[in-house]
């Protein structure tokens, strides 16, 4: 699969990159913007996310349905979603349809006009689904975890905010943080498929007409405020949901590629070490994995497990002797070019996908300004070896820096 790779920045700001694969004939277009729940003051917690649900309750020129049918009428599929650090607006469809995808996704992004009474009706969307997340207990069991990884920070608070702010929000606010973090300095947006970067260019042109006017503010977290411990809470539930882990480097740190094999070796499929070892072997997990989230000045690195109540604390003292053997043990060399196989096989053919690969390209763009070509990234896990792995885990691995949110059964 042949890709030829460009990159326009218009006079207001605006980044445009796309990639065009001439062996497909349908194309993925993401609006990308530096606006997230770690960006808003405590007053607008969850504001990004709910604004990123009210633009499509309509336009100047477009109805809720309109902006629904707009793509859908010809086989396309038009989302959203809202992290800690940016809100992506995408759109999947046949690439005769670029013109309809670039004239609905400008349109919510810069005419939306916040009725009242759909804004109303949203709160209680929004509020049912942030209800929701209260009654799963693995979302309780990291909202915990975050909120004491990074403590006086919007980065520990959940993406979509708290009861009292959601309530709060009206037109006026929405419109204004509309204009403060959705100026086109603060904009990507991308394109891979079969697509003629020139002409892309030339429709957003005609479009994307809103002043760079503000942009986001960006507190780094005071790494000095963490400390290691654990956190119990009780709910109505039959089974213990655990966190364990510590926060770590960021986005941009050279050893995120480090990180990644770290992560698959521990948790990379139903071959990892923590699968076979905790759950197959002592059946003491009936869920096992472990993660990494990397932002702009920090991350995260934890396992997290659910088991039966009884077997909680075995399951935590085999999850620590498999932390600790990366310590003690270099990995061998047939185990790392396995879990290394997988792992780069998993991003080649992920790209095979031009959703996956616009997902891939807007994220790059958002954090580094520029793309890494899939090449160079292969080249950067190849590089990985046992030495490096086992010097990594020697660094995160220590129980005293860890802090443990666990949710357990409440006593009846």
């Amino acid at each position: 699969m042949t890709s030829l790779r460009k990159q326009t920045i218009l006079s207001n700001g605006l980044t445009i990159v796309t990639e065009t694969v001439d062996t497909v004939r349908s194309v993925a277009l993401g609006f990308w913007v530096r606006a997230g729940s770690r960006y808003e003051p405590a007053k607008l917690s969850g504001i990004s996310h709910f604004l990123e649900h009210t633009v499509f309750k309509g336009t100047e020129s477009r109805s809720t349905f309109d902006i629904a049918s707009s793509l859908e009428n010809v086989g396309g599929h038009l989302n959203a979603f809202t992290t800690k650090e940016y809100t992506c607006y995408h759109a999947r469809f046949l690439s005769e349809y670029l013109e309809d995808a670039v004239d609905v996704l400008s349109d919510i992004l810069l005419h939306p006009i916040f009725p009242e009474p759909d804004i109303e009706r949203e709160k209680s969307v929004v509020l049912d689904e942030l209800r929701d997340s209260k009654d799963v207990p693995e979302e309780m069991a990291f909202d915990t975890f975050e909120k004491f990884l990074f403590p006086d920070s919007s980065l520990g608070k959940p993406v979509l905010g708290d009861e009292e702010t959601i309530n709060g929000f009206n037109p006026e606010k929405l419109s204004e943080y509309l204009d403060q973090y959705y100026g086109p300095g603060n904009t990507i947006i991308v394109a891979a498929g079969y697509v003629d970067h020139d002409e892309l260019v030339k429709m957003i042109s005609a479009r994307y007409d809103r002043q760079n006017n503000g942009d986001n503010q960006f507190v780094p977290t005071d790494q000095t405020l963490y400390q290691p411990g654990k956190e119990v809470r009780t709910k109505d539930i039959q089974q213990s949901h655990l966190v364990v882990g510590l926060p770590i480097f960021s986005v941009f740190d050279e050893r995120r590629y480090d990180v990644a094999v770290l992560n698959s070796i521990l948790s990379g499929g139903m071959s990892s070490r923590l699968f076979q070892n905790i759950r197959e072997a002592h059946g003491v997990a009936y869920q096992i994995f472990s993660f990494v989230s990397l932002y702009r000045d920090t991350g995260s690195f934890g396992v997290y497990l659910a088991t039966d109540p009884a077997k909680r604390d075995q399951a935590v003292e085999l999850t620590m002797a498999e932390l600790a053997k990366m310590v003690d043990e270099p990995v061998s060399e047939t185990e790392l070019e396995r879990v290394k196989a997988q792992y780069k096989s998993g991003i080649v053919m992920g790209d095979e996908s031009m959703e996956r690969r616009m997902l891939r390209l807007g994220r790059q763009q958002i954090y580094y300004g520029e793309n890494i070509s899939l090449d160079v990234f292969l080249k950067k896990i190849e590089a990985i070896d046992s030495h490096r792995i086992q010097v990594l885990a020697r660094e995160l691995f220590n129980p005293k820096t860890f802090f443990t949110s666990i949710l357990e059964p409440a006593i009846s």
